[in-house]
């Protein structure tokens, strides 16, 4: 409607409108719907006006006014022709319920006259009491005000309170709790108090500083037990390492006693720190930190960690007591570092060492994830890099013995301490094997320059001892035959003083001897896991140190010895070394580390056969030497024509007669204390010499020719000294002259031509053979042949047939 109301008024606008009467009754129609719609809006009077206006203005500008009014009276007219036939069908009943209208506006008018008088009234009345209520309100908005300032300063002092009591707590230590009382406080009891700014805000900012004194606290403590810790490490290693020793004491003892059983046994021959001498040893176990020596009180450091959890502030704890432990190891390396090297600087640094760890281990075991455990063992280390290079360091120019026993065996308890907390030791055992080659060298060095000594030293004479106690010292030191002439109870036939078979030389090496293996195995004691060749090792020094120190030198004495009586004590000696050699075997056997092996097998055994044999044909060669001496006097008129008649009782030549009185004195005197069978053999040795020296009269280019005379002279010894030899009763010294004799009894024989013939040859002159018999025959024939006329010539010619004969052989 709107719409069409718009086009009229713009079409009236352009050009003059004129409006039939039947447009006039349409627009107030519209009019008249539109004010009953309107008349239910608040702006229905101006919606009128906004509608009426146009119209208007439109009947206005078209002068249609008196068409319009006409039509709005008629309108009019028609509306209220329909309001009177309303009120007509409806007439009785208005008139009824306007004078019941009327009836209730005379109650109610007189209602309102009550009420208006009760309203006075009431205002007289309850003037005073609406002023007592407003009293009462005001009292009870004080009170309230009241029981809140109440509970607010209750609630003031509840938290005072709290945070004295959180004051008190951090005094007496009790830090996780003054941790609990500030979480109440700040997240409880504070809160309420929020609208007091000031005063919530003091204490807002006061609760992180308590927080922080809480810290500050816990961190003292933990300084002063990390101090404590590192001033009680010593004691705590001390204890540790000597608890060690005990235990490897206690298990050494049961080593001993099942050694020799059987294999069964066996398996307690391992080392300390394995599962089989852990499981017998567990008994005897104790906690070092328990100890009233060495107690140590982890609670503050379980305390620190258990507050910093609290604070979230674990990893800041981690880090920084990691590094206060790792300053304090370097500092207890570098406090002995600077101090002059020496074993009891070294026990302390070992005894800290091993106490640091033990807590570092005992820390490590009962925190959970608190320590690191690879910081912990690369810290471990590191401190044994330190160790090592302060021992190495400290014997870098050392050749004291007991220095270094003293350093293996508390390197050794060092490690065997660590290894028991779980700490591998692989540093400290390669330290062990440097240490154990390095005393292995230094002790076959310092015995071999004792036993160069010894045998320079001595003048190669029986021993002699003055009394039963001097006897026995020697005896228990000595390597002796079970039986023999040389067994102990056989040395001394006669009384006191006496002289035994040996010379000082002897006793003295078997006290080193004896000594180097005592310390070698005492140095190689615990060295069973670590080196597994410890037996063969000692076995290879011990046979270095007797063929090169020993035998090497008693080989040089040989060789620049002259005397016989010397050399035939070094041939004594050298025969108890053999004996020695057989006795160290079995010795080694007893005493070797592991549990299987075999025999052992000195190599020193042969060098002192060899030796021995060297010895022994060094006495004959100076025999052989002086026997040579005496041939070198030998005097001959080889072409003399007189003959010696054939007598064994015959005088001999006097270099021989001398060379037989020397050699009976040498075999009865100097050579009488070697044993049996050396004599035997050097007897022989020595016929066998002059044997071949009186041989070589015959076969040897001088002389070059040689007369019946002559070789009836030569005979004559030959008999002299076949004589001598058979007198001496040694076997074997006649077959030496046999050969002699045959061709001695060929050359006599006035048909030597019987030679050619072989039954009589084989049966009569066997020995002799024609490489033999050339040589004489042609020297016989030379000085035949030199002559004017031969003595018989038949035996000239019988000589110049067998020598064609036995020429072409």
């Amino acid at each position: 409607m709107n719409h069409n109301q718009n086009e009229i008024s713009n079409r009236s606008i352009t050009k003059k409108t004129f409006f039939t009467h039947a447009d006039i009754e349409a627009q107030l129609q519209n009019l008249y719907l539109y004010s009953d719609f309107s008349s239910t809006t608040r702006s229905g009077h101006q919606d009128q006006l906004d509608h009426l206006g146009p119209i208007i203005r439109n009947i206005h500008l078209s002068k249609q006014q008196d068409a319009f009014l006409r039509h709005l009276l008629k309108f009019m007219r028609t509306k209220e022709a329909e309001i009177e036939a309303v009120c007509h069908a409806n007439h009785q009943d208005f008139i009824g319920s306007v004078d019941k209208l009327l009836s209730v506006r005379q109650g109610t008018l007189s209602l309102r006259s009550h009420v208006v008088s009760l309203d006075s009234s009431l205002q007289s009345s309850g003037a005073s009491l609406a002023s007592a209520r407003s009293s009462l309100l005001d009292a009870r908005k004080v009170a309230s005000n009241i029981d809140d300032t109440i509970d607010t300063l209750q609630a003031c002092l509840r938290v005072l309170d709290l945070s004295k009591k959180v004051s008190q707590q951090i005094q007496t230590g009790k830090f996780y709790s003054a941790l609990r009382s500030l979480d109440e406080l700040q997240f409880i009891h504070l809160k309420p108090l929020l609208p007091f700014a000031a005063f919530a805000g003091y204490l807002g900012e006061a609760l992180p500083n308590e927080k922080i004194r809480v810290r500050e606290e816990v961190t003292k403590q933990l300084n002063s037990w990390l101090y404590e810790a590192r001033e009680r490490s010593g004691s705590v290693g001390k204890l540790a390492m000597e608890g060690m020793e005990m235990r490897t004491r206690r298990w050494k003892a049961r080593r001993d006693r099942v050694k020799h059983q059987d294999s069964a046994s066996l398996a307690m021959l391992v080392d300390v720190n394995t599962p089989v001498e852990m499981a017998v040893s567990e008994r005897h176990e104790y906690n070092v930190l328990e100890s009233t020596q060495s107690r140590i009180d982890f609670s503050p450091l379980y305390l620190a960690i258990h507050i910093y959890e609290t604070l979230d502030a674990n990893e800041e704890l981690r880090k920084s007591f990691r590094d206060d432990r790792r300053a304090q190891a370097h500092l207890i390396v570098s406090s002995t570092a600077s101090s002059p090297f020496s074993l009891e600087n070294l026990a302390s640094l070992m005894e800290s060492i091993v106490g640091f760890f033990i807590i570092e281990a005992h820390v490590l075991h009962t925190t959970k994830s608190f320590r690191d455990e690879t910081d912990v063992d690369n810290l471990w280390e590191e401190m044994c890099e330190r160790v090592v290079a302060i021992i190495t360091e400290g014997i870098g120019g050392c050749e004291d013995l007991d220095i270094f026993l003293g350093i293996k065996t508390k390197l050794l308890t060092f490690a065997q301490t660590a290894a028991a907390y779980e700490y591998p030791a692989t540093q400290l055992n390669v330290l062990l094997s440097s240490l154990f080659e390095r005393y292995t060298d230094l002790l076959r060095w310092k015995y071999g320059t004792d036993f160069q000594q010894i045998v320079l030293d001595d003048d190669h004479q029986p021993m002699t001892v003055n009394n039963e106690d001097e006897f026995s010292k020697v005896v228990e030191v000595s390597f002796l035959p079970e039986q023999g002439e040389w067994a102990q109870e056989n040395l001394i036939t006669g009384g006191y003083p006496a002289a035994l078979p040996f010379s000082q030389t002897y006793p003295l090496c078997c006290i080193d001897i004896r000594n180097f293996v005592t310390k070698y195995y005492h140095f190689a004691d615990g060295f069973v896991s670590a080196m597994r060749d410890t037996d063969d090792v000692l076995r290879k020094s011990l046979d270095k140190l007797l063929i090169k120190h020993i035998n090497g030198h008693i080989r040089s004495r040989v060789q620049n010895t002259r005397n016989l009586s010397q050399l035939s004590q070094i041939v004594i000696n050298l025969q108890f070394f053999q004996t020695a050699c057989l006795a160290l075997e079995r010795l080694l056997v007893t005493l070797r580390v592991t549990p299987r092996g075999g025999l052992v097998k000195l190599d020193s055994s042969r060098a002192f056969q060899a030796t021995l044999s060297f010895s022994e044909e060094t006495i004959l060669s100076r025999v052989h030497a002086k026997i040579k001496d005496f041939f070198e006097l030998a005097e001959y008129d080889w072409t003399t024509d007189r003959m010696m008649a054939v007598d064994e009782d015959g005088e001999a030549s006097v270099y021989l007669i001398e060379c037989m009185n020397y050699l009976k004195t040498v075999m009865t005197s100097v050579l009488s204390i070697l044993p049996h069978n050396v004599r035997v053999a050097i007897h022989l040795g020595a016929w066998s010499y002059i044997a071949q020296r009186l041989m070589g009269f015959f076969v040897e280019r001088e002389p070059i020719k040689m007369s019946d005379g002559g070789l009836s002279y030569l005979a004559n010894d030959i008999r002299f000294a076949v004589s001598r030899a058979k007198s001496v009763n040694i076997e074997g010294v006649e077959p030496i002259f046999e050969e002699l004799v045959q061709i001695v009894g060929l050359l006599e024989s006035p048909d030597v031509g019987g030679y050619l013939d072989p039954d009589y040859r084989e049966m009569k002159y066997k020995l002799v053979t024609p490489r033999r018999l050339a040589p004489i025959l042609i020297k016989l024939v030379t000085h035949l042949n030199s002559i004017n006329s031969a003595p018989d010539p038949s035996r000239k010619e019988a000589m110049e047939d067998v020598l064609k004969a036995v020429s072409r052989a």
